[in-house]
C-alpha cells in the first residue's frame, strides 16, 4: 500500500493539496501529511468525522454523492470508498472529483476487484454494499468522465481481497 501512495505523491506538486475522501481512521492522511502534503481528511460517516477531529485534525463531513467538494486540489485520494458505488453513482461522483481538480491534477482510488456486487457482512460490525470492479469497465468509466489512466496495479490485500489501485 505504501509503495503506491509514494508512486502517486510522485505526480503531485511538493506541499500540494490533498482532498482525501473516506479518510476513515485517518492513516493514509497521516502518512501524506507526514510528507508535506496538506491534507483535507473527509468522511460521510460522522463518527469517523469526530474521531478526527478529537485527534486534532481538520475534518469535514462529506458525502460523496451530494456534497460539493470545493475546487483546487492537486489530488483527490479514495483508497476503498469507490467500491461502496454502482456504476452510475461513480460517474458522479468521478465527475465532481474531476471538477474539483486543478488542470494537473490527480485522482487515485481503490476498489475491490471482481464481478457482481451485493451486501457483505465484515470486519467493521455491520453489512456494507460492495460494487466489484474489473479494469476494462474501470478505464471506461474514467475515461468518460475525462481522465486518462497512468497506471491500475493489482494487489491482493489481507483476507485474501484482490484489489485495483487506479491512478
Amino acid at each position: 500500500m505504501k509503495d503506491w501512495v509514494d508512486k502517486v505523491l510522485g505526480f503531485v506538486p511538493e506541499y500540494g493539496r490533498v482532498l482525501e475522501l473516506g479518510s476513515g481512521y485517518g492513516r493514509d492522511a497521516a502518512y501524506m501529511e507526514s510528507r508535506g502534503f496538506e491534507v483535507l481528511r473527509t468522511d460521510a460517516a460522522k463518527g469517523f468525522v469526530d474521531l478526527l477531529r478529537s485527534q486534532g485534525h481538520r475534518a469535514e463531513k462529506l458525502n460523496a454523492l451530494t456534497d460539493n467538494f470545493g475546487q483546487s486540489y492537486d489530488l483527490v485520494f479514495a483508497h476503498a470508498v469507490f467500491l461502496h458505488f454502482k456504476p452510475d453513482e461513480l460517474k458522479l461522483v468521478l465527475k465532481k472529483v474531476f471538477d474539483c481538480l486543478k488542470p494537473d491534477g490527480l485522482l487515485a482510488f481503490s476498489v475491490k476487484e471482481g464481478e457482481g456486487d451485493g451486501w457483505v457482512d465484515d470486519y467493521l460490525g455491520g453489512p456494507r454494499y460492495f460494487y466489484f470492479w474489473q479494469a476494462p469497465e474501470l478505464e471506461k468509466i474514467t475515461s468518460e468522465c475525462g481522465f486518462s489512466i497512468i497506471d491500475i496495479t493489482k494487489r491482493t490485500g489481507t483476507r485474501d481481497n484482490k484489489w485495483l489501485h487506479v491512478s
